[in-house]
């Protein structure tokens, strides 16, 4: 069972590497444009948007679109952005290009893409994107993103992801999952020009490119809405 599932993953991740690799700039520009525009969309989603109060006091987001599909055995992977805010300025770093794989094993059937947000919460989920791999549940607790006035009472004091998802397509079932966010270093070399590390660009020592500036608008007209 564990080699099978260990198979799993590496199929998950041979679904994203392609990508990485045969990414140009315009797919990229895409990919940040895609997340803005969810970003947008879950924004407006009446009693179901996430709350301004968690946009203001989290320490960074990651924006992800991924691919599922599985008939007993399910394998699931994307790609997605990551953005870090200064919880002392507010200030929003440029995006940090990402990639998600998933194995499963359970009672599940059929297809889905499946786009999700996810709040970093504390240092801690700043640090975990730092690593090469970070295993969701493992390195850094997930819980579902709460929604209404009273959001923040609802989060626990050691979660370190909330996640706020919506799917299109069909798929059923209840599965066991592990999930991993890894760096997408290709990505991040081809739309920045030259090789940087995670960390330069979450300390804000790589210039924001026009590109990117409209989802970090969207992100800082919402942290400024008064609730």
């Amino acid at each position: 069972m564990r080699i099978k599932f260990v198979l799993l993953i590496i199929c998950c991740f041979l679904l994203v590497t392609p990508d990485a690799y045969a990414v140009s700039k315009e797919k990229l520009n895409k990919r940040i444009e895609k997340a803005n525009n969810y970003l947008e969309e879950v924004m407006n989603i009446p009693d179901a948007e996430i709350p301004f109060t968690l946009l203001r006091s989290c320490h960074g987001i990651v924006i992800i679109r991924q691919y599922r599909a599985g008939f007993i055995f399910g394998v699931k992977g994307g790609v997605g952005v990551a953005l870090k805010r200064d919880i002392k300025t507010g200030i929003w770093s440029a995006p940090t290009f990402v990639a998600n794989a998933e194995g499963s094993f359970g009672l599940q059937i059929g297809g889905q893409a499946i786009d999700a947000i996810l709040l970093i919460m504390n240092k801690s989920g700043i640090e975990s994107l730092l690593l090469l791999k970070c295993k969701l549940g493992v390195d850094a607790s997930i819980a579902a993103g709460p929604v209404g006035r009273d959001a923040e009472a609802k989060i626990g004091p050691d979660t370190v992801f909330l996640v706020y998802s919506k799917a299109k397509g069909f798929y059923g079932g209840l599965t066991l999952e592990g999930g991993i966010i890894t760096q997408d270093n290709a990505a991040n070399e081809k739309f920045y020009g030259k090789k940087v590390t995670v960390k330069e660009i979450f300390r804000n020592e790589v210039e924001v490119p026009d590109e990117a500036k409209k989802v970090i608008k969207t992100l800082e007209k919402y942290c400024n809405i008064a609730e």
